[in-house]
């Protein structure tokens, strides 16, 4: 399946689930304060679930992006995007059009080898992921591929994204429901650097984590919707559909590999993309 093109993901994304409601604009803003006041402080949010059960999706960005807003009036800074659910086995459950995006913060862009004190993240789980950084911004008036997206990518890591668990019982989150949080976002870990990138076999390179030096998870460059820098392009088209854009140094985690996994206690965590290299964490 591709998901190169604007237009198809535009499309997918209207196609709301029927007996979804619509909310008002005092109604986002409600529900984005409440978001707010519970990753400021740390504390699991085991309403959410309730609070976004009628959620459609189209709605569930709106929240997103007040609450993006609200943080970033506290004082948090947006630092870029991901991707999220890339293929539909993840996606399809949550009863979602398509696969999702989120935002990420300065705060949470952290370098291999980081070290997460006890507290934080609440529960955390790893994601193998390439991470893009952008070097140009990127205009809209046309529909990005996986081909012309590379020009504005200046450099590419192997990395980590670090998930967390602040809903209790998170089976019980819907797709609307996580969009409206960023998706489970704690940290985008950067790791190895790849070297002539363009080069990359983005469709057979194998990811894989592991935990205190067990695999828990791995997948190859194909599951991230036919590979990295399709998922890239579609990031790219999204935005600019809902009237923002990629912009020049923006971090980008471009999909996972495998769906998420969970640490079951302290430990060091590890990512690799075979061959690349790969990114490493601590947790306390």
């Amino acid at each position: 399946m591709s998901f190169e093109l604007a237009s198809r993901g535009s499309k997918n994304a209207r196609r709301q689930i029927k007996g979804r409601n619509a909310v008002d604009a005092k109604e986002i803003a409600a529900l984005a304060d409440r978001i707010v006041e519970g990753r400021r402080s740390k504390t699991t949010m085991d309403w959410l679930a309730d609070a976004t059960a009628s959620l459609s999706e189209a709605d569930a960005y709106k929240v997103q992006f007040a609450v993006h807003d609200k943080l970033e009036a506290a004082g948090w800074k947006l630092a870029g995007w991901k991707v999220a659910f890339a293929v539909p086995a993840q996606y399809e459950p949550l009863k979602l059009s398509g696969p999702a995006f989120a935002g990420l913060y300065t705060s949470g862009i952290k370098q291999s080898g980081v070290v997460f004190e006890k507290g934080w993240p609440l529960k955390a789980g790893v994601e193998c992921e390439m991470v893009a950084r952008m070097g140009k911004d990127v205009p809209a008036g046309t529909e990005y591929t996986a081909q012309s997206i590379m020009a504005f990518v200046s450099n590419l890591y192997c990395g980590m994204e670090v998930v967390e668990n602040r809903y209790g019982d998170v089976s019980k989150l819907g797709g609307p429901g996580r969009i409206v949080d960023d998706v489970l976002q704690a940290a985008c870990v950067v790791g190895t650097e790849i070297k002539d990138w363009q080069k990359t076999d983005f469709v057979n390179v194998k990811g894989r984590s592991e935990f205190e030096g067990k695999e828990i998870g791995a997948g190859p460059g194909s599951n991230v919707m036919g590979g990295a820098m399709i998922s890239l392009a579609w990031l790219a088209n999204r935005l600019i559909a809902n009237g923002k854009q990629l912009k020049a140094g923006d971090m980008i985690l471009t999909g996972s590999v495998h769906p998420p996994q969970f640490l079951p206690g302290p430990g060091v965590a590890k990512t690799e993309f075979v061959g690349l290299g790969g990114a490493e964490i601590t947790v306390k």
